[in-house]
């Protein structure tokens, strides 16, 4: 099976938007004369998401984000072109602990992650491991089709992130874990239910100050798969794994 998503995303605002880092350094560094005449005492750390950082416990921190994948041509008649939306919520522990929630959505795919983290700083730089467990859902009705996918996913993280006063570079890397998957199509159900690795990936972002006490996050993601939610119904093309570019913008309150 195929699908065909065309919704638009123009790749100019990916171009804008890894110019963006660099520009703001560059604005920070000409400001230096302009802060020692009224200091700014924004620090990112206070702020940011995406940082593991160990944080005071019983606090809630969350995120909107737009997610666009790169879908490889060898599992669609054309390019997937569509944005994803995700939103990220982070409940801190004591111990430098934390539990997160991610929940990412093109209506007819869909994940959704809970994944507790231990979170450990060493003067500007963090590092965090994560272990987390993430449900697949989806459904096609359209074009001629009546399908559906559920399965369950486990996904060990690793984090080390350094924090300037008003910006942030996270690098991190993931493992995914396939434990289940069932894809129904009408009345027949066909299981995989083999375990198996669907493969890594590694992600590099950059955080910082967008306005007042607000944080936007740049990020690229690069995962080597066997498939990706956002492309199931082509599930499975083959036992081959691909290169699936990701980029992400988000927005932390």
């Amino acid at each position: 099976m195929r699908i065909l998503l065309k919704l638009g995303f123009p790749g100019i605002i990916f171009s804008w938007l890894m110019a963006t880092p660099f520009l703001a350094m560059a604005q920070q560094s000409g400001a230096n004369g302009q802060q020692a005449a009224s200091p700014d005492s924004f620090d990112i750390k206070q702020h940011t998401f995406d940082l593991p950082q160990a944080l005071p416990p019983g606090k809630y921190h969350h995120a909107l984000g737009v997610v666009y994948v790169v879908v490889p041509r060898d599992w669609a008649t054309d390019l997937v072109n569509a944005p994803m939306f995700s939103y990220s919520g982070k409940y801190t522990l004591p111990k430098g602990f934390d539990a997160q929630f991610n929940y990412v959505t093109l209506i007819i795919s869909n994940r959704i992650l809970l994944q507790p983290w231990w979170n450990y700083d060493m003067d500007h730089f963090h590092f965090g491991v994560g272990y987390g467990l993430a449900f697949n859902f989806g459904f096609l009705n359209q074009f001629g089709f009546n399908t559906y996918l559920t399965g369950w996913e486990q996904q060990p993280s690793l984090k080390v992130g350094y924090n300037w006063q008003k910006t942030a570079l996270v690098v991190r890397g993931d493992l995914y874990w396939t434990n289940a998957l069932y894809i129904t199509e009408g009345k027949n159900t066909i299981p995989y239910t083999n375990g198996f690795i669907n493969g890594y990936g590694f992600t590099i972002s950059f955080d910082q100050r967008l306005y007042s006490q607000k944080v936007m996050t740049i990020g690229v993601r690069m995962d080597y798969l066997k498939y990706h939610v956002i492309a199931w119904p082509a599930f499975p093309v083959n036992q081959y794994r691909y290169w699936v570019p990701e980029f992400q913008l988000i927005l932390t309150f």
